[in-house]
């Protein structure tokens, strides 16, 4: 047990973060419309021990290969295609790592004996979204992220 501060007990817990990407598909320089599609990040914790207590986590995205939140980039060759990934449905919260107005997943859970939660999976999905109207060179489009998980 780690105390965490007066009359707190940390239980401890093994996290991993499981992914699905966010597929486009073929874009259309042409649409009116934004092409958009979905991914997911899933945190799947397990009691391990320690006392009964909260295990708290967080998810953040890296910027990918553009370096910068605020517009990432897909590249194929030298073709590049701006595109982002959001928290919400809206797209309006860039899917960052908390720092310059970007968002991250965080949750928290009680664990430990009685409590009845000796594994726990919680679930999020990544928005993604190409802007409508981009030139775009013929080609397979890519962007790696690093998902990062803390808990």
């Amino acid at each position: 047990m780690t105390a965490l501060g007066t009359g707190v007990v940390r239980a401890n817990a093994d996290c991993t973060a499981l992914t699905s990407g966010v597929a486009f598909g073929v874009y259309d320089p042409l649409a009116a419309a934004a092409d958009d599609s979905t991914g997911s990040v899933t945190v799947v914790c397990a009691y391990v021990g320690g006392g009964t207590g909260k295990v708290g986590y967080e998810v953040s995205l890296s910027t990918g290969s553009s370096g910068a939140y605020a517009t990432r980039k897909m590249r194929a060759g030298a073709g590049a295609l701006n595109y982002n990934l959001y928290s919400d449905a809206g797209r309006s919260a860039i899917w960052g790592n908390g720092s310059g107005g970007t968002t991250v997943m965080a949750g928290s859970f009680t664990v430990g004996p009685g409590v009845g939660n000796s594994l726990r999976i919680d679930s999020s999905t990544i928005y993604g979204r190409i802007p409508a109207r981009q030139d775009a060179l013929d080609g397979s489009y890519a962007d790696t992220i690093v998902v990062t998980l803390e808990f």
